[in-house]
């Protein structure tokens, strides 16, 4: 009886023990993990239809995107969930203007799922299966930048191309349909947008997204063709890089076969510079000590070299002159003795300390100025080299880095279009800022040419480019065809003139002398850019 009682007990607490495992193990499943295993069961039953790719932003120095500034409406179709068909099709018809027949045809496809761009605007209630997303454009008509920026898709150029690695990602924005246990979609269950957890990685470049838009604007006012460039003085930062005639970044393929050079960033092309050039001439001539600001010439209408013969413009002559006034005036026919007494070794050696022969690897293609051999400059060759013509060449952003390194008292920094690579926070990810500088001519020689840059604008051939602010720089007119009348005017300077902020040049192809078509721009540049200055 004993031993019969002892298994009853026995066996009522085995029992026990079962069951309160049992309602320990159901309390774990139902109210510790219960989440993550319905979450596991939603799961089985969820399939994800992919939509868009995300991909990295371009900012400016204050992260203002260049691109996906503006977003397009586009409404999307599953097959498989829509009931009616043809009641979706006529909907479908009356959003996107096509034929509810193709669109019916879609629709009894075996495709997962189907985008068309909205047309038109409905206002009624969607059948389960159609949705509609905004979806960033990555380009617009308003698009800044563009040689910058560049373009991304079966061909790439400009910083997408040079960072499409970065600003690729794995980043996929998806849409999840449930489906039942025979793989039959859920009708009545509507779609969830789903955003990738996938971190994704955008540019921060240099640029001034004001500073941008207000020289592409002064541009487009002018109908320029050709190019300009602002630098901040004290970096080398490049703010705003602009070159007209403009493109259509959706339409690429469209120019590919263009003689109007849209494709083309001239700001990073090399063309002869004329008259800017004197800017190397007399800082070589100084920091040589061969000549003084204030020895006196006389400035012939024309010189004769070795049977080659240069003018001045319109053949004028100016008397007795000084360099201080030569550079005023753009005497050619003074700097080339000025460049005689200077030596063509000094230019040369001077010209490749601005840097004009050298790849500063900015992250877009560019080309580098280009100077004769030194043989070149013997006899006759010397004329050409100072006054920049014959085998000299530079780029605009050349061009105004020449001007920025005068305006920084002598010290060049090498130009820069980068500061990080960042995440969707904007927090900075990798550093691409380069600090780069060094002396190029002493500060005492900085300053003369600096003052003979402000009599250009005060008193000489750059007056149209004076502003509230004072500015200093020179005029250039690049000679193309001297029988037809043809120049490339130029304009590189600074401003304001005591306490130097933007470095800014024009050029104008085939324009007309630089005083009259570069200097205004210039100004208008300089005045409009000021505003923005704090």
């Amino acid at each position: 009886m004993y031993k019969k009682n002892t298994r009853i007990i026995v066996l009522n607490i085995i029992i026990t023990l079962l069951i309160l495992g049992l309602l320990i193990r159901l309390f774990y499943i139902q109210y510790i993990k219960g989440e993550t295993y319905a979450k596991i069961a939603v799961q089985q039953k969820i399939e994800s239809l992919n939509l868009e790719k995300r991909r990295g932003e371009i900012y400016d120095r204050n992260l203002i995107p260049f691109v996906d500034r503006t977003s397009s409406e586009y409404i999307y179709a599953i097959p498989g969930m829509i009931v009616n068909k043809k009641t979706a099709s006529i909907i479908l018809n009356k959003i996107t203007g096509i034929s509810d027949l193709e669109i019916y045809k879609d629709l009894n496809s075996k495709k997962d799922i189907i985008k068309y761009k909205c047309k038109y605007t409905y206002k009624g209630n969607l059948p389960i299966g159609l949705f509609k997303m905004d979806i960033p454009q990555r380009y617009d008509s308003n698009s800044l930048a563009r040689h910058v920026i560049g373009y991304y898709g079966t061909i790439s150029y400009g910083l997408e191309n040079t960072f499409n690695k970065t600003l690729s990602s794995n980043g996929i924005e998806s849409v999840a349909v449930f489906k039942d246990n025979y793989n039959d979609y859920l009708k009545g269950l509507g779609v969830k947008i789903i955003n990738s957890q996938n971190k994704v990685f955008s540019i921060e470049t240099t640029l001034d997204y004001h500073i941008q838009k207000a020289v592409e604007d002064i541009l487009d006012k002018n109908i320029i063709n050709g190019a300009a460039v602002v630098l901040d003085v004290k970096n080398g930062d490049i703010l705003a890089m602009a070159s007209r005639p403009n493109y259509d970044q959706n339409k690429v393929s469209s120019y590919i076969d263009s003689k109007n050079e849209e494709l083309l960033n001239k700001a990073l092309i090399e063309y002869p510079p004329g008259s800017i050039f004197k800017i190397i001439v007399a800082s070589a001539a100084l920091e040589n000590k061969k000549v003084n600001i204030y020895d006196n010439f006389i400035d012939d209408p024309y010189i004769n070299i070795d049977g080659v013969i240069y003018h001045n413009f319109m053949d004028e002559s100016n008397g007795l002159i000084n360099m201080d006034k030569a550079f005023e005036v753009s005497s050619n026919t003074t700097f080339i003795k000025i460049g005689q007494k200077t030596g063509g070794s000094n230019i040369i050696d001077m010209a490749k300390k601005f840097g004009i022969t050298k790849d500063d690897n900015l992250p877009v293609e560019e080309q580098v100025g280009t100077l004769p051999l030194l043989k070149n400059t013997y006899g006759a060759g010397i004329g050409n080299l100072s006054i920049g013509q014959g085998d000299v060449t530079m780029t605009p952003l050349q061009a105004a880095d020449i001007a920025a390194t005068i305006a920084n008292d002598g010290i060049r920094n090498v130009p820069n279009l980068l500061k990080a690579i960042v995440d969707e926070n904007g927090t900075v990810v990798e550093n691409l800022h380069k600090t780069n500088s060094y002396r190029v001519i002493s500060e005492s020689t900085a300053l003369s040419v600096k003052k003979m840059m402000r009599d250009v604008v005060a008193n000489g051939t750059g007056q149209n480019a004076e502003t509230e602010y004072k500015s200093a720089g020179k005029t250039g007119s690049a000679e193309v065809s001297r029988e037809k009348n043809i120049y490339h005017a130029w304009f590189t300077g600074f401003v304001p003139y005591d306490k130097p902020v933007y470095a800014i040049s024009v050029f104008v192809k085939n324009g007309d002398i630089g005083g009259i078509k570069a200097a205004p721009i210039f100004k208008e540049i300089a005045n409009e850019i000021m505003k923005y200055y704090k």
